[in-house]
């Protein structure tokens, strides 16, 4: 279990201007947000993994409602 000690210091615990100049990368947050949100350019019928996953899906679905 991990262990947390209370700071007690009255020390400021802000970073420094240099640490925060590293930090930033733009274009790194920007690719990263638009690979999260964008949808890929392969539509999802045409992914054949995907494919197949519903094509399984659609055939047991189709067995299903025929057994009743």
């Amino acid at each position: 279990m991990r262990k947390f000690t209370l700071n007690r210091d009255k020390k400021s615990l802000n970073p420094t201007d240099e640490q925060i100049k590293r930090q930033k990368d733009f274009s790194r947050i920007h690719h990263d947000y638009e690979r999260l949100t964008k949808r890929g350019k392969k539509p999802l019928y045409l992914d054949p993994k995907l494919f197949m996953l519903l094509l399984i899906l659609g055939i047991m679905l189709l067995l299903a409602f025929l057994d009743l």
